[in-house]
């Protein structure tokens, strides 16, 4: 009886075991990270006391927002989540509807959408850095060489239009992405759906407006989430295109820590890598539940 007793709690609790390492990694990278950060963002910690850090209370706060290069950077960084969600997204869901049709050769154009974002940002960002030279470039070559010359700009050394540059190059690497994810989505709307669709007289317009995009809603909302917080995380395609500039024109959040932390102020980088934190809890917390809202009661 004892040995039944035992055989049914230890396939009750045998999936938890499967857990336990992924519990372990995330509790030791996750979370222990987020609390060591919160306690070092209110010490003096530095490479120079590295062992002995003093408390200093808000001190790093107050410099941080006295600080002339934090509010640029934070506006660089909203304004980059915006424009690259809105480009991922946007582009992701026509690109993600066409996929979805059958034509000869579908395959392959999925495979070229997504091959970007297959390849690692720093060297995305050093090939577009030598694509977009304003006289060396082979984009501005190109435009010259069909008479565009009123087009042929220095697309990371002018401040008015470099962040959209890095926009645009960021957004181009994981359209593919998101578009995969869209079109998961689209994959796994019944076919019945269609076919009760098509018996009622809608045409092809009233498909895709009353079924085919309400029904993909949360793919699009997924990928909604990982935009703004992977834009609101952005550093690598910054660092490697423009390292900030020019004259701070790209200067985010990320980047401002890495600057901490390559002068050996560890405690004022934690606390700026803190205010990101918060800034992207308080962004999508409401996000998330206005999303929700958004999505169909199937």
């Amino acid at each position: 009886m004892k040995k039944q007793k035992y055989g049914k709690l230890e396939r009750k609790y045998y999936p938890l075991y499967f857990a336990v390492p992924g519990i372990v990694i995330f509790t030791v990278f996750y979370i222990f990270s987020i609390v060591g950060g919160f306690i070092f963002s209110f010490t003096d910690w530095s490479i120079y006391n590295f062992e002995t850090p003093g408390f200093i209370g808000i001190e790093n706060f107050k410099d941080l927002f006295a600080s002339i290069s934090f509010l640029p950077a934070l506006g660089n960084t909203f304004l980059f989540a915006v424009v690259t969600t809105i480009l991922k997204v946007g582009i992701a869901v026509v690109f993600a509807l066409l996929l979805n049709r059958a034509f000869k050769g579908r395959n392959f154009f999925r495979a070229v959408i997504f091959l970007p974002c297959t390849i690692g940002a720093l060297v995305i960002g050093y090939v577009f850095t030598f694509i977009l030279q304003p006289d060396t470039g082979i984009l501005n070559a190109a435009l010259r060489a069909i008479g565009l010359d009123g087009l042929a700009l220095n697309w990371l050394g002018d401040p008015n239009i470099a962040i959209y540059t890095v926009c645009a190059v960021e957004s181009w690497m994981w359209i593919g992405f998101n578009t995969a994810i869209i079109l998961a989505g689209l994959q796994s709307i019944s076919s019945d759906v269609y076919e009760a669709a098509r018996i009622d007289g809608a045409s092809a317009w009233q498909t895709t407006r009353f079924i085919t995009l309400p029904l993909v809603v949360p793919s699009i909302n997924t990928t909604i989430t990982l935009c703004v917080i992977g834009g609101f995380n952005i550093f690598d395609i910054v660092m490697s295109m423009t390292n900030g500039g020019p004259n701070g024109a790209t200067q985010v959040i990320s980047k401002l820590s890495y600057d901490a932390m390559r002068v050996g102020t560890l405690g004022y980088a934690s606390a700026i890598n803190l205010i990101q934190f918060l800034l992207i809890v308080i962004v999508i917390s409401p996000l998330l539940s206005f999303l929700r809202r958004k999505e169909p009661d199937i």
